[in-house]
């Protein structure tokens, strides 16, 4: 895998495929998305802990592949690491992921116009 803009693959922003055994938390992340960090370190925690498994390692590259070219048409920043534009749903595949349900808010209409934070990703019971 080559990525001559600098950018370093990492599934879910924070494992490369082809080191699993490594992680980065808060490397994509600028202080607007502090949220993502901390979903992020409890998808780590749940991982390390074996409440879930990683998919194959074909499966992680190809969804790394994806993020990159969703990032790369949905922002200007797309020559460095930048989520802001679409991190929601990438919490929202982090949650599933885990097993928990992506829609974190109470009701649909809180869940389509209000603001995501991180109490919204406080540990389901």
């Amino acid at each position: 895998m080559e990525f001559p803009s600098g950018i370093m693959p990492l599934y879910r922003g924070t494992i490369h495929p082809l080191i699993p055994n490594m992680s980065f938390v808060g490397y994509l992340e600028s202080v607007a998305n502090l949220h993502t960090a901390e979903v992020r370190s409890i998808w780590l925690a749940r991982l390390v802990d074996d409440k879930f498994k990683l998919p194959s390692v074909q499966d992680m590259l190809d969804q790394t592949m994806k993020d990159l070219e969703v990032s790369k048409r949905a922002t200007r920043f797309y020559k460095r690491h930048c989520i802001s534009t679409y991190s929601i749903n990438h919490s929202d595949e982090i949650c599933e992921e885990m097993g928990w349900n992506a829609w974190r808010k109470k009701s649909w209409l809180s869940e389509a116009f209000s603001p995501y934070g991180s109490q919204d990703y406080r540990k389901e019971k």
